[in-house]
């Protein structure tokens, strides 16, 4: 395999003739497509990596992977077309693939479309045709083309991903939720917006992004640390200054809550950990709490820590978890 060229491929600086040349000699050899998604998760990790430092140990870990002769030492799942994530000595490695796959023949040229879904307790990375990269959260669906040939960059999402949007002013890119469409050129923004929450909300980490939906009268520019919140019920439109670090810690592994409810929490778990909890005291739901936990921890760690901190009990019961 050509590191150099891949290296390339990753930054964006192939040439259109040359990615396409790369792209065909990954799907001939199924062994090298699974090589370079494990290469691709290190150099992911160094992208979106918090601080300076944590860039440079990401891009260490990037040049120690790629070098590495001996790869059987890593363990990854084989069933590489569907998405797997791990947290390994700080990094965050994913490997995602396509999940489904169909074609659109209203286009006025066939235009095919992958289509992926997260599943519980996993989350994926995946850089699409433009450059533009992806952190997709669990339970998350993304309907994708595999080339943007349109005047606008669209793409659908349900649940939770992290964009960083490749530059490209007279291509707006937009994500379209349902409930509205997120329209941005060139930035980086969180978008949270699963169909049985009743909010959908944005995270502006740089940049700018438009807010828009002619049927729910949203027309709305979001501001840089900002988080921007629309609800689906009252049709309207909140926004505050907030730490962006912790609205996405969830692609570092890390889940930060500040005074949310447990009605939040406990949904945040249920895509985790693919449970469902029921609650026989309504009231509970109400009760607020501040702290961290991490996707490595135990169901039973965590629901242990609420119920000391709230003074609640609970029980389990195959995947049903009754809060009392």
């Amino acid at each position: 395999m050509d590191y150099n060229q891949l290296s390339k491929f990753f930054a964006g600086e192939l040439t259109p003739e040359e990615k396409e040349t790369l792209l065909a000699s990954f799907h001939a050899d199924e062994e090298q497509l699974e090589e370079a998604a494990k290469l691709k998760n290190s150099w992911a990790a160094a992208q979106f990596a918090r601080a300076p430092a944590d860039r440079e140990i990401a891009r260490t870990g990037w040049e120690k992977f790629r070098t590495n002769t001996n790869r059987q030492k890593y363990r990854y799942l084989s069933w590489w077309r569907v998405a797997a994530a791990a947290v390994l000595t700080g990094f965050i490695f994913a490997a995602s693939f396509y999940a489904g796959y169909y074609v659109n023949r209203a286009e006025p040229a066939e235009t095919a479309y992958h289509i992926l879904s997260i599943p519980a307790g996993q989350y994926a990375q995946l850089t699409l045709s433009d450059g533009s990269e992806i952190w997709l959260n669990s339970r998350s669906k993304l309907v994708y083309p595999e080339r943007f040939t349109s005047a606008t960059r669209e793409i659908k999402l349900e649940g939770e991903g992290l964009f960083k949007v490749a530059t490209e002013k007279k291509r707006p890119f937009v994500v379209k939720t349902g409930a509205m469409d997120v329209i941005a050129t060139g930035t980086q923004f969180n978008v949270l917006a699963y169909p049985d929450d009743n909010t959908v909300a944005v995270t502006l980490i740089e940049g700018i992004v438009k807010l828009h939906s002619s049927a729910n009268g949203i027309d709305y520019e979001t501001k840089t640390g900002q988080l921007t919140v629309f609800d689906k019920s009252e049709k309207h439109i909140s926004a505050q200054d907030i730490n962006t670090d912790a609205q996405i810690s969830w692609i570092y592994g890390e889940y930060q809550f500040k005074e949310t409810t447990l009605a939040e929490i406990t949904r945040r778990l249920e895509r985790i950990y693919n449970v469902v909890f029921v609650f026989q005291n309504e009231a509970l739901k109400q009760k607020q709490f501040t702290g961290t936990f991490y996707n490595h921890q135990t169901i039973e760690t965590i629901l242990q820590l609420l119920m000391t901190s709230g003074k609640m009990q609970y029980t389990m019961e195959k995947d049903t978890v009754y809060i009392k």
